[in-house]
């Protein structure tokens, strides 16, 4: 196997294989991208949080027989099914931040 050819650069040694595949096929703008859905989500989490906290409050008065504490029309059910998908959006959103992140990762030269 041929050794890895390393360059030095302004920001540390690199991989320049990596890089120039990375040249020819990775768009910086797509961590700024990342930013803004990070940033957006991150309006999400007082609303996540009162979920959370409603439905604890359902779960504990349905399985522990505490007082009730919230009232409302809404199903335990159709709460816990919405929080289930804002997390998994949430969870599919950060794990395409993390194969970004990744593929430079791969610029280590002796990895």
């Amino acid at each position: 196997m041929p050794a890895k050819r390393v360059i030095d650069t302004d920001h540390g040694a690199i991989d320049a294989d990596v890089l120039a595949e990375l040249q020819q096929s990775f768009a910086t703008s797509e961590l700024l991208t990342a930013i803004e859905a990070i940033e957006a989500s991150e309006g999400r989490q007082k609303w996540l949080r009162a979920c959370l906290v409603r439905l604890h409050a359902m779960a504990n008065h349905l399985i522990n027989g505490a007082p009730q504490a919230v009232t409302g029309e809404e199903a335990i059910w159709q709460l816990a099914e919405e929080i289930g998908d804002e997390l998994d959006a949430r969870t599919a959103n950060l794990a395409h931040v993390s194969k970004l992140v990744d593929r430079l990762g791969q610029l280590r030269p002796n990895g």
